[in-house]
């Protein structure tokens, strides 16, 4: 390397070393051999120039990128939004920025405060300017970013955005959708390949997500099409309604209160509101009434000892534990978040003393297998916990715990002997027993050190203790093969008490059904006919025809206003019975308003 002159500078350096200098005269070489003085601000940026190993800066040269981007926005050694957006890929002489303007223009439609942005891989403009579109094969990851900040400069009043038909099956490139266009209130994704409910979790993000949203279209999506196929379209609006609660049209269908109201339930612990009476919740009867716990006769033997012993040690040293599991048992924790609609409808999270002082985030942090939340695979396979060693050890990283034994009511037991012929289970490498044995345990534990409730659900599937195993030797009547434990949030045992659960027909068939002795009766008034302001009563939205019979009916019987009969029979599980008895106890402490009642 030629020894640099005390004199010379080392950007000089550089451009000599690299041939873009005159040896005698420190002059730039142009095509034609000429030169001229080069200043010192030039003489930096070509050293840069050629200390650049992929030589973009030279490939760039011809191109306007910084066209009709703000001068604010040129700081020194920022990147310009067109060479964010892969100026490199379009064709020369091309300004980004201005085409992405253009084509932006002409998809506007300022009467509707409409962008139209649909089926832009067929657009003509972006093609002969070879962009790809966002989602498109090859598309730059920051084009979706320009797009959506050049929207909101653009267009101050866009309130609707159809992306339909754009073969989408991610919603990455809508990350920052939010961030530029937060008062956006339609938006439609129509024919697109978006497969799950989670893929819009990136237009509800707390930070950045779509707030204020009124209409969401997913028509056409594997994600609704699958729903619509299984029979499960009330799951699928659940899901997509608990992701955006300001939305009052999905799918060109108008969200009921009801409906909206039973997806807040599924919001987690951050929904502030609890129950019917705040979201209007219809809690149903049930086709068959609940039955006691089922232990097989060649089970109950075994079933008691196995579990007494099994909590106790639980709940005082669970590394004494270790022997009940075979070598090659397997362990699976879940963690369900959210709350059943009864134990929620009663207010056992707010009204329990402790409650408020439990949190999930240890479970989370320890990584929960429910599937219905994680869809990871890698991370469901190295949350399945196998052996003994194993087992125990993750157990004794989850909070202590303590179970009421003492009170059997709080537990309830369903076992029964299963062949292994199918199952094919081993207690190890070499041994695999004839039979096991199927325990689902449901009940519930104080957890420390808050002392809050807990449920549970726990699923054991055991083997004989093989002579002279380490159970065996332990006094294990059995080993463990699996065992599935899944905390919830606190609900009664009366969730499982026979003969507890509402059964029956519901709604305007309950009304016609002869009324029991002594209960309130649910039909119409005297005479059978309504009074005049009643006749031509419309029903609430999203009511079902049923429900507004009911409304009806109370309104009818307690001169209550028709929305004040909906609302007393929506926060009594729409049991006229019991929204009656309730009605009568309220007017009679004089805790019902005037203005709720018909003049």
């Amino acid at each position: 390397m030629p020894k640099r002159t005390q004199r010379e500078p080392l950007a000089a350096g550089a451009l000599r070393s690299a041939g873009l200098l005159d040896k005698e005269a420190r002059m730039p070489i142009d095509d034609d051999g000429a030169g001229a003085p080069l200043k010192r601000g030039q003489r930096r940026r070509l050293a840069r120039e050629a200390a650049d190993p992929l030589g973009k800066r030279g490939a760039r040269r011809g191109v306007n990128l910084n066209g009709g981007v703000r001068a604010a926005n040129q700081r020194a050694g920022a990147k310009s939004l067109a060479e964010r957006v892969g100026a490199d890929d379009v064709r020369p002489q091309t300004n980004v920025v201005q085409t992405l303007r253009t084509f932006l223009q002409q998809r506007f439609d300022p009467a509707a405060g409409l962008l139209n942005l649909e089926n832009m891989q067929q657009d003509a403009l972006l093609a002969d300017a070879n962009i790809k579109p966002p989602g498109a094969p090859g598309a730059h990851k920051d084009l979706g970013t320009a797009m959506w900040k050049l929207s909101g400069e653009m267009f101050p009043t866009l309130t609707t955005l159809s992306l339909a038909g754009n073969a989408l099956s991610s919603l990455q490139p809508l990350a920052t959708l939010g961030q530029y266009l937060p008062k956006l209130a339609n938006l439609s994704l129509e024919r697109n390949e978006l497969r799950w409910v989670r893929d819009l979790d990136v237009l509800a993000s707390k930070r950045h997500g779509l707030h204020a949203l009124q209409e969401l279209l997913l028509v056409g999506n594997p994600m609704q099409q699958n729903a619509v196929d299984a029979g499960n379209d009330d799951g699928y609006r659940r899901d997509v309604l608990a992701k955006f609660p300001s939305l009052r049209i999905l799918d060109r269908r108008p969200v009921s209160d009801v409906e909206h109201g039973f997806s807040q339930l599924f919001r987690g612990r951050s929904s502030k509101k609890a129950g019917p009476e705040a979201a209007q919740v219809p809690l149903r009867n049930f086709p068959l009434q609940l039955k006691p716990g089922f232990v097989d006769g060649d089970a109950a033997q075994v079933v008691p000892e196995f579990l007494s012993r099994f909590f106790a040690r639980y709940d005082e040293d669970r590394a004494q534990l270790a022997p009940v599991y075979s070598a090659n048992a397997r362990f699976s924790f879940s963690l369900n978040s959210s709350p059943p609609p009864r134990a929620r409808a009663e207010r056992l999270m707010h009204t329990l003393p402790n409650q408020k002082a439990l949190v999930l985030d240890r479970y989370i942090d320890l990584g929960s297998r429910n599937i219905l939340r994680s869809h990871n695979t890698k991370a469901l396979l190295r949350h399945l916990h196998h052996g003994a060693g194993a087992i125990v050890a993750f157990l004794q990283r989850l909070p202590k715990t303590a179970h009421p034994l003492h009170d059997a009511s709080k537990f309830v037991v369903d076992a029964w002997v299963l062949p292994n012929v199918d199952v094919q289970a081993h207690t190890s490498a070499a041994e695999r027993p004839d039979a096991l044995l199927f325990i689902a345990v449901h009940g519930e534990f104080a957890e420390a050190p808050s002392q809050g409730l807990r449920s549970f659900d726990r699923t054991f599937v055991v083997a004989p203790a093989p002579p002279g195993s380490e159970a065996a030797q332990h006094g294990w009547p059995c080993a463990i093969v699996s065992d599935m434990l899944t905390i919830r949030h606190y609900s009664k045992p009366s969730a499982w008490q026979p003969e507890s659960l509402p059964v029956g027909p519901v709604g305007a068939e309950a009304a016609a059904a002869p009324a029991a002795p002594g209960a309130a009766p649910g039909a119409a008034p005297a005479g059978g006919a309504l009074p005049p302001h009643l006749e031509r009563q419309e029903p609430l939205p999203g009511l079902a025809p049923e429900q507004h019979a009911l409304a009806l009916q109370l309104a009818a019987q307690t001169r209550l206003a028709y929305p004040f009969a909906v609302q007393c029979l929506g926060e009594n599980a729409w049991d006229f019975a019991q929204a009656l008895a309730n009605f009568t106890a309220l007017q009679a402490s004089q805790a019902i308003p005037a203005e709720a009642f018909v003049p």
